[in-house]
């Protein structure tokens, strides 16, 4: 729930939720199509974008069988053939989660579900394919219009993938006896089976399966970087965008196994200490209610550590047949698969803008205490060591001007910890290990608030300045709040643009096009191992290829590695 959205806003969001349905229908035909996969028919229906460009959508077709009774928590079972025509019209329900506005849950356990979009199901040509993974902290998010709509998309002849996947606990629940099969990461395993779905299936609906892009923002990203360094994937697709994200782990997730027990006492379970017990129990509580329940999980020594997702990823502490994590992410980084395709990665360039909430709260009790600690920051993997006292002083150096934080220097601490360290490590890695292949750096900076999108209307409000994280989304995707725009306007300019790299580098795995508006006399460079310089394009009303400016600071972060760089990448 966000706390900080205000009654109008909650006003607003409602009437926009039903002019947008309003407009959805009223750019819906009657017109349709049927479709056959391995697993039966579906028929689809034909849509017109915002632009009057018309599209067939395919929404809700099962991936997977739902994963409730014995498959709660487990890998997911790919989903029994049907007789007839399946009617694939309009989206099933989301993962179950709190609503973004009220707080209530809501969402189902049946949610494994994809939706496809093509403007042509029989093109001379076959076309590029994408793969949407959502954001949302892996607790929340969803594959609808409302948010990932894909109006821009159809404009460049790309055939696009939206998935759902399990969230919270339902998603990462990890147990340690393997007598339960239930090892951790069953959010993951849906993704790799929706991936392995599309790689049969999206030729039936103009996709051509030998040039798959799977791409993500923030815990989207997280995930479609997984994606990259499984073995499970190996072969399903060819280039990966990771927007605002990585794999790399903020902390230590071996704290898991406690949290299943933790999570049944606080639904009412009176037994022991029990893997089998646990399981038994939880299996039969309500989906709803122990999602409302995980937050609660969290101790005071987690919070104080930064930890504020209590399910997520982690390696898995036995090997199954589905296995996606079974050593560190820095160890499978060196030697993945996906070190062999092409790798476009970026930010926005101010991330910290949606932590503002959290950064007012440090700053408050900074000033108020009239002392501060930035150890909840030292990376984990280095923070009990002799040097993490030194690495403070050096953070202390680089973002405190005063006596303590303001909130402007919490928010940018926030956004360096979570983001920029991460991607730099991630950049490092890669040029390390992957010199073969491709990477690209952007930092999307193009301010506007005539386009913002859903996310951070929510938890941001209206009227502040800066380019935070999400922000770039209503630059690809349309949404709850997308408008036509008139083809002279800024934001229009930059919707091109930005769906032309991203579509560009799916069909090539190369974002350039000289015809992309500012490209004529410019090459966005991929990243080389031999130059000293990390460059990135940045893009804003102009498009220029810079310096990163995140990479001096970025390095004092790195320097927390200097005695265990092992660690580092």
């Amino acid at each position: 729930m966000f706390s900080n959205v205000g009654f109008i806003e909650k006003c607003r969001w409602r009437l926009k939720v039903y002019e947008h349905k309003y407009q959805q229908n009223r750019h819906t035909t009657g017109e349709t199509s049927i479709v056959e996969t391995e697993y039966g028919k579906v028929e689809g229906v034909k849509r017109l974008t915002i632009y009057d460009v018309p599209y067939y959508s395919f929404e809700g077709i099962p991936y997977a069988q739902p994963p409730v009774g014995e498959l709660r928590f487990r890998a997911p079972q790919r989903p029994i053939p049907w007789e007839g025509v399946r009617d694939c019209k309009s989206t099933k329900e989301m993962a179950v989660q709190a609503h973004v506005i009220t707080g209530a849950m809501e969402g189902s356990e049946d949610c494994l579900y994809l939706n496809v979009y093509t403007n042509n199901t029989q093109p001379d040509k076959p076309r590029p394919v994408m793969i949407w993974i959502h954001g949302g902290g892996l607790c929340t998010g969803e594959a609808t219009r409302e948010w990932y709509g894909p109006d821009y998309f159809i404009q460049k002849d790309i055939v696009l993938v939206t998935i759902q996947y399990r969230l919270g606990v339902l998603g990462f629940l990890s147990l340690s006896t393997p007598e339960c099969n239930v090892p951790g990461n069953a959010a993951l395993k849906d993704q790799v089976l929706a991936i392995k779905w599309v790689k049969n299936n999206c030729a039936s609906f103009g996709g051509n399966p030998d040039c798959i892009t799977v791409f993500g923002e923030s815990a989207g990203a997280n995930s479609a970087h997984c994606m990259m360094l499984t073995a499970q994937t190996q072969g399903l697709f060819h280039r990966v965008i990771l927007m605002s994200g990585t794999a790399l782990p903020l902390w230590e997730t071996e704290g898991q196994k406690y949290r299943a027990f933790n999570l049944a006492k606080l639904a009412g379970y009176k037994g022991v200490d029990n893997d089998k017990s646990v399981l038994e129990f939880l299996r039969k509580c309500k989906a709803k209610d122990l999602m409302a329940l995980e937050g609660r999980t969290l101790t005071p020594e987690d919070r104080a550590r930064n930890i504020s997702t209590p399910f997520v990823y982690c390696v898995e502490p036995y090997a199954t047949p589905e296995c996606v994590i079974p050593k560190p992410i820095r160890e499978m980084m060196k030697t993945a698969w996906g070190n062999a395709i092409p790798l476009l990665v970026g930010h926005t360039s101010d991330e910290g803008l949606i932590f503002m909430q959290g950064a007012k709260a440090l700053a408050t009790a900074a000033q108020r205490q009239k002392c501060y600690s930035l150890k909840p920051f030292v990376p984990f993997e280095v923070a009990d060591n002799e040097e993490s006292e030194k690495f403070e002083q050096k953070l202390r150096t680089v973002h405190v001007s005063g006596r303590t934080p303001t909130i402007d220097e919490y928010k940018n601490i926030i956004a360096y910890w979570c983001l920029h360290l991460p991607l730099y490590r991630l950049i490092l890695s890669r040029l390390s290990h992957a010199a073969g292949a491709p990477l690209y750096l952007y930092r999307f900076d193009f301010d506007s608030e005539e386009l913002p999108h859903p996310y951070r209307i929510l938890r941001m409000g209206r009227g502040l300045k800066g380019v935070a994280h999400g922000d770039e989304l209503s630059y690809i995707f349309s949404n709850l709040f997308s408008q036509r725009l008139p083809k002279e306007s800024r934001e229009y300019k930059t919707i091109n643009r930005m769906i032309s790299f991203w579509t560009q580098f799916a069909r090539s795995g190369n974002p350039n096009d000289e015809d992309i508006p500012g490209m004529a006399t410019l090459t966005w460079e991929p990243l080389k191992r031999s130059e000293p310089k990390i460059n990135c394009l940045n893009i804003s009303d102009d498009l220029k290829f810079i310096e990163w400016p995140e990479l001096t600071n970025a390095k004092v972060w790195a320097s927390a590695y200097d005695k265990h760089t092992e660690l580092l990448c």
